[in-house]
């Protein structure tokens, strides 16, 4: 090799290398995009079911939908509180979270106060009979008013006094005693009798809607107005709320009204479905009320039919949740809805519309989860619970 072809294959050597090296780099670069956005979400999407096979999965029977849930969104108790309605027209005596009271030196206007005269009104419809035969449960004892978010402090007790059941046909006149009794409770805020009456709505969704100020007051105003009948029972069209009384309520010694705050039931929340599961878990030990059981109060629906947007991520979802024969929950059940409940809840659904199915779970693609059904009428039943295998 001669001097010149050396001098010149050293020149150009390193350019060749360094040109190879970014060559390599670019390449890298390309591979890495590729896994984070193309491999990865596919990964990703794959459910954590072991019992999942191999193979093709059936498509879900809506074209074009997304294999991925949404969270349940909609007003609740939390974004939609009674206390920032403007229900009083004065500043709240709890002001919105990251607010501040205005500081102007000018005195704050006075609320509205509850009339002592306020009466219920039943224009109308005192003359009403019930529609068809029902029985009612109504208990000799108050129900306990549960903060159960650990089911460790329910403890095995049995409950001194039995419930009792109010029976009355059709063609027979309504009894409003036990609204009248509500009414009266709700003008003097006598809020605890209400809470451990009213024990089947969730409490916190119960404190927020029925025993703040603007609640009372709202409450108070719709009832004084004149009722309506409709198919399931009556309502009272107040400005703020609606209060619906169905015909089985209207059977009971007290009857605890549906509130449709601006005409709109609250969409479902956490509090909501795990206030399902730990009545579930309750039954087994202590009911939070003698009459607390699946005859009385179903928890569970009576059909059960999950959109394959669920069982596409999990099949053990179709399978509906049973009782034994004394109407109560397994052992593994028992333990899988405990495991739910000391996790952190999230809500998945397909489309945030009512009726609406929807899954409880600390992510939509672990288990385990819960499933429940909500209809239009703010009912909500338990379907299926899916252990972690």
């Amino acid at each position: 090799m001669s001097l010149n072809k050396l001098e010149s294959w050293l020149t150009e050597t390193p350019k060749h290398l360094v040109a190879a090296l970014f060559s390599l780099a670019a390449a890298g670069i390309v591979l890495v995009i590729v896994i984070l956005f193309v491999v990865s979400p596919q990964i990703a999407a794959i459910p954590n079911d072991p019992d999942a096979k191999a193979g093709p999965q059936p498509k879900s029977t809506k074209t074009g939908s997304s294999q991925l849930l949404v969270e349940v969104s909609g007003k609740t108790y939390r974004n939609n509180s009674t206390l920032n309605m403007g229900i009083l027209d004065a500043p709240s005596a709890t002001p919105a979270e990251g607010t501040k009271p205005a500081d102007n030196g000018a005195p704050l206007p006075e609320p509205p106060k509850i009339d002592p005269q306020a009466q219920l009104n039943l224009d109308g419809v005192s003359d009403l009979t019930y529609p068809s035969s029902l029985t009612s449960v109504d208990t000799d004892t108050e129900a306990e008013v549960p903060t159960p978010s650990k089911t460790s402090k329910w403890a095995k007790k049995t409950p001194t006094k039995s419930p009792k059941s109010n029976q009355v046909k059709a063609g027979d006149p309504l009894n409003f005693a036990g609204l009248k009794a509500f009414f009266a409770d709700l003008k003097n805020g006598d809020f605890t009798t209400m809470q451990r009456a009213c024990w089947t709505i969730t409490p916190e969704v119960f404190t927020d809607r029925f025993t703040t100020q603007p609640a009372q007051y709202a409450l108070v105003e719709a009832l004084g107005t004149a009722p309506e009948k409709t198919e399931v029972g009556l309502k009272w069209s107040g400005k703020f709320v609606e209060v619906s009384v169905s015909w089985s309520e209207l059977s009971t010694h007290y009857s605890c009204p549906v509130l449709a705050y601006g005409g709109e039931l609250d969409a479902v929340s956490v509090p909501d479905v795990t206030y399902v599961m730990e009545r579930l878990l309750a039954r087994n030990s202590y009911p939070l009320s003698p009459s607390d059981s699946e005859d009385n109060y179903p928890l569970l629906c009576s059909e059960w039919s999950p959109p394959a947007e669920f069982t596409e991520f999990s099949p053990r979802a179709s399978e509906k949740l049973t009782l034994d024969e004394k109407g109560l929950i397994d052992d593994a059940t028992f333990a899988t809805l405990q495991k739910i409940l000391e996790s952190d809840i999230k809500l998945y659904t397909v489309k945030n519309e009512y009726p609406m199915y929807l899954r409880a779970s600390e992510s939509q693609l672990k288990e385990p989860s819960a499933y429940f059904f909500r209809d239009k009428d703010g009912s909500l039943c338990i379907g299926s619970v899916v252990e972690k295998r």
